[in-house]
């Protein structure tokens, strides 16, 4: 009798642990961990898959697998390591750490859809002229045509601002064509770039590329970080370097870390490169994703770039992975689990796979930086700027003073004014930034000083004033302006206090009546491709001024950029967080480094309030080795990273009591089981936010050298019915 086959299945259900069925004798030489199966369950027929096969089952009766969804493994060897140390550094369950692998359309076995794609079918004059004539009679229809105009290649449905019912009455008269076309087609990238060649590099970045293509032909894993300021090439070296690997036939992975820069890589890497891109971000809707991970996975495509979950992505014969700006808090998933790092799960992938990995940055993490220092990573500095072009001159202007210059309040300094009449008058570009976005930040009561607060997360709504409503910036609760305080029932006693970016575009154009202006923050890029658009407008100097939060703060390349105006700078050093210092320099660093990018000079201007902060000060002079100095010796004292390991776990419930119980039950439950040599635990505490969308929130923190000296303690910790736990391994921040 033939030995029968057992399989352990991991469940798309949310069960932690793997099932086990038998496989029937036919599917027995087939059968492959990494393949998606369906199986039996009490509720009916389930899909899963395959993470382990063995002989025998310590089980009497085991159901039997019912079909064998894919023909052949969806992870490489390679992958299923990485899947598998995730699951155990991270401290989550398995099952819920290969679904970043396997993406949905693979899971639920759904086909890409073809997507509508429409087309002007008359010539730019004659379209240009029916949308006047519809401007009056059918204005929906015009602002089709109008958006169609824009980009005469055409459009896809779902990109479309005006309502697709429009479009379709336009088809019906002839004046536009429909088609359904595979999302994530060439269509997206169908504009027409300018082939560039690669730039002579200057001593420092060429042997930086040198070390990089020396790991690349021997296959030789090693991390090598680029500390290069802002402007110095490392953009090129990347495309050099991503070149070296293609032509070594092997695949690159770039990660970027807002979405706002994809569109301006895509662009330097089409111009560059005439092989296929994958693109992958979740703005992306899922046929493009599908398809984008279909073209990598068969070679179709040897270049993926993306945002961090583009690392999971199956790039055949990896060559390279590039990390750019990889001090940013956005390659973290916090929400929920798995908490992983994308900088570090790239850092283990090029490890597993044996390529090299490029972290780049002018500010690179401590952590990062220490790893240097050490020899576990190799450094690279590139301490000029790639072109003629210099570094901007940085100005602090106290705005206490600024204050009474002024006679009262105003966003602007004097200084500021005086440098942004210059750069309109010059027909020059200048970039505002606000890391806050709305019009005011929230409405008091003068009587008793109530704030209107969110119901569901107790936080200060903030006033949009183009949507003319109150917002919760946490979970998107929206609220009519109040004209009564809710507190005291005072009437006309409520005011608005603090601003945003929508505050700061209004007071420029009562300064500046004639100025132009484009704001770019989540309000301005809610819709699909809304980031390109904004970014193609401001390069096309279609406005003077650029007004947005941290996503406008780094990798862009305007060359007109010869100002930026910080405001506010030092709102973030009020957060009790042993990273504040460190997110503010990098901040600071990475905004100024938009001016001044070509031949003009730059000049940037820092308004605070606190000018005499050491922090500001070593930001101003971009003195990056004082800064990591100052920051390596007060982590050493305190025993913070890199000097240990930390690991927050939170509990969350629509009870606050529960909440509180459950996280001080593992509290005990850890503080039992003993901690290892050198570990402390802190107390039990309310979260930075204690209360998001209804749930209250209770957080505990660990310190220890070894994550994996805790696994058994913490594989112990489970949360009670109605809790919800979070264990975050290496948070970014302790307080929120």
């Amino acid at each position: 009798m033939p030995k029968t086959l057992f399989v352990e299945v991991l469940l798309d259900q949310n069960l932690a642990r793997p099932l086990d069925y038998s496989v029937p004798e036919e599917w027995a030489h087939l059968t492959q961990t990494g393949m998606r199966v369906e199986v039996p369950l009490r509720t009916g027929v389930v899909q899963g898959t395959i993470s382990k096969l063995k002989d025998h089952s310590q089980w009497p009766q085991v159901k039997a697998i019912v079909r064998l969804i894919s023909s052949h493994s969806e992870l490489s060897d390679s992958l299923w390591k990485l899947a598998q140390w995730m699951s155990r550094y991270y401290c989550a369950p398995l099952q819920r750490v290969i679904k970043l692998f396997i993406p949905p359309n693979v899971r639920r076995q759904t086909k890409e859809k073809g997507e509508l794609f429409f087309k002007l079918t008359r010539t730019h004059a004659e379209s240009l002229a029916l949308c006047e004539a519809l401007r009056k009679k059918a204005p929906a229809q015009a602002e089709v045509l109008e958006e169609i105009l824009q980009t005469p290649k055409g459009v896809y449905a779902t990109s479309l601002k005006a309502p697709r019912s429009a479009a379709a009455a336009l088809v019906k008269k002839g004046i536009l064509s429909s088609e359904k076309v595979l999302a994530g087609d060439d269509l997206l990238l169908e504009e027409e770039f300018f082939p560039t060649k690669p730039k002579k590099l200057n001593a420092e970045q060429e042997a930086c590329l040198s070390g990089i293509c020396s790991s690349m032909e021997k296959n030789q894993f090693a991390v090598h970080l680029i500390q290069g300021i802002t402007g110095s090439g490392k953009t090129e070296i990347y495309l050099q370097a991503i070149q070296e690997a293609l032509n070594q036939n092997k695949s690159a992975i770039l990660l970027v870390p807002e979405i706002s820069l994809t569109s301006q890589t895509i662009e330097r890497f089409r111009s560059r490169f005439s092989q296929k891109i994958a693109i992958l971000h979740h703005r992306r809707s899922l046929g493009e994703r599908s398809t984008a991970w279909g073209m990598l996975k068969d070679k179709q495509a040897m270049i993926a770039v993306g945002a961090r979950s583009a690392i999971f992505c199956p790039a055949q014969n990896l060559g390279l992975i590039i990390v750019d700006e990889e001090h940013d808090s956005s390659y973290k998933q916090h929400e929920e689990t798995p908490c992983y790092q994308a900088r570090d799960v790239a850092i283990m992938r090029g490890h597993l796979e044996g390529c090299p990995v490029i972290l780049g940055s002018a500010t690179p993490s401590i952590e990062s930086r220490y790893n240097c220092e050490i020899g576990k990573y190799r450094l690279h500095r590139l301490t000029a700027r790639a072109t003629s072009a210099t570094l901007p001159q940085l100005t602090i202007v106290d705005m206490k003073r600024a204050l009474e210059q002024t006679g009262g309040f105003s966003h602007f300094s004097p200084q500021l004014l005086d440098a942004m009449k210059l750069r309109i008058e010059k027909g020059e570009q200048t970039l505002l930034f606000l890391n806050r976005r709305g019009f005011h930040r929230m409405q008091v009561c003068k009587g008793c000083n109530h704030i209107l607060k969110c119901p569901h997360c107790d936080l200060a709504l903030t006033f949009h004033k183009q949507a003319d409503h109150l917002r919760c910036h946490l979970c998107d609760f929206i609220r009519e302006i109040g004209r009564e305080c809710p507190e005291c029932q005072g009437n006309a006693t409520l005011e608005f206090k603090g601003f945003g970016t929508e505050h700061v575009e209004r007071s420029l154009h009562a300064v500046f009546p004639e100025v132009r202006t484009l704001r770019m923050d989540r309000d301005t890029t809610q819709q699909k491709n809304s980031h390109e658009d904004l970014f193609k407008q401001f390069r096309a100097h279609k406005a003077d001024v650029l007004i947005g939060t941290q996503m406008i703060a780094k990798g862009f390349h305007f060359p007109s950029v010869t100002l930026v105006g910080i405001l506010n700078a030092d709102a973030t050093l009020t957060i009790p967080d042993f990273r504040a210092p460190e997110q503010l320099f990098q901040l600071i660093t990475q905004v100024a480094g938009r001016s001044g990018r070509s031949e003009l000079p730059g000049e940037v201007i820092l308004q605070t309030f606190l000018p005499e902060h050491p922090t500001l000060h070593l930001a101003a002079s971009q003195d990056y080795e004082a800064f990591f100095s100052s920051q390596i010796q007060e982590r050493r004292e305190f025993g913070y990273p890199p000097f240990c390991h930390l690991i927050k776990l939170l509990f969350s419930s629509t009870a606050p009591q529960e909440a509180l119980s459950a996280a001080e039950k593992a509290h005990a439950h850890i503080l039992k089981e003993g901690l290892p040599p050198g570990a402390h635990l802190l107390p039990v505490s309310p979260a930075g936010h204690p209360k998001i969308k209804d749930s209250y929130r209770f957080q505990f923190v660990i310190k220890c050298f070894k994550v994996s000296e805790l696994h058994a303690s913490l594989g112990g910790v489970e949360a009670p019915r109605g809790v919800s736990m979070n264990i975050d391994v290496d948070p970014v921040s302790t307080f929120f």
